[in-house]
């Protein structure tokens, strides 16, 4: 499928802002492409702006055979209206990217063994978990106070020349969320979803200040999504 949007995919694991309940809702879900279909989408009964599709087959029981998590890293696709302002430190997202990783796998080997590499052979004992960040808008934002940025989430790593000369930044608007998840070497995704979220925050242009802020909101999307995964291994997906 032909993305509608300029995709531009790095490891940007600090957008997973948007998963937390912290996040306000807008109603908005997007199909970029990402997963391998949409029509079989349904509301979420339990989580708000939230499709969902679960397989029949993969209930309780097939998640109880399931031993290994295999965690690629989540992709990011991002829209940018005027892609040459998009200005991104990869030093930060690199931080985040490896905080991210290691709070998942530290949470999660408590209940799985949890690869980041894929293993040699998939079987039904290893639950592939595929994502991505789409619909990731920035916009270039006027700076009414120069030490604080009230608008949804400052993505701020050191300004571009233009931004500095024009005092703007880019602001991130919206983002949905994809995810895939395979059992063993099956092609086609035992569960799907697709959600949308914004967030409603005021973060310090100060980029350490950002860092601590998202590492606080990363804490809360790791939190929920192992207890997630736990209720869901004990009581079931269907």
């Amino acid at each position: 499928m032909e993305l509608t949007m300029t995709s531009l995919r790095t490891l940007l694991i600090l957008l997973t802002l948007c998963l937390v309940t912290a996040c306000s809702s807008t109603g908005r879900n997007t199909q970029s492409g990402f997963l391998p279909n949409y029509h079989s989408l349904k509301p979420s009964n339990e989580y708000q702006d939230t499709m969902l599709y679960v397989d029949n087959s993969f209930g309780k029981d097939a998640l109880s055979k399931v031993e290994t998590l295999y965690l690629p890293r989540f992709e990011v696709w991002v829209n940018v209206k005027q892609t040459e302002f998009l200005n991104i430190n990869p030093q930060h997202v690199a931080k985040l990217s490896h905080y991210m990783q290691s709070e998942m796998v530290s949470r999660l080997k408590r209940h799985y063994a949890v690869v980041t590499e894929q293993p040699d052979k998939l079987d039904n004992t290893i639950l592939t978990i595929k994502g991505a960040f789409t619909d990731v808008e920035f916009e270039p934002t006027e700076l009414g106070v120069r030490d604080f940025v009230p608008i949804r989430l400052v993505y701020n790593a050191g300004k571009s020349a233009y931004l500095a000369a024009t005092e703007q930044t880019e602001a991130l608007t919206h983002v949905s969320l994809e995810s895939a998840f395979y059992l063993g070497d099956d092609k086609e995704p035992v569960v799907m979803m697709a959600a949308h979220k914004e967030l409603d925050t005021v973060i310090k242009v100060d980029g350490t200040e950002n860092v601590k802020a998202i590492r606080e909101i990363l804490d809360t999307w790791v939190n929920n999504f192992v207890t997630a995964m736990i209720k869901h291994r004990e009581t079931g997906l269907n």
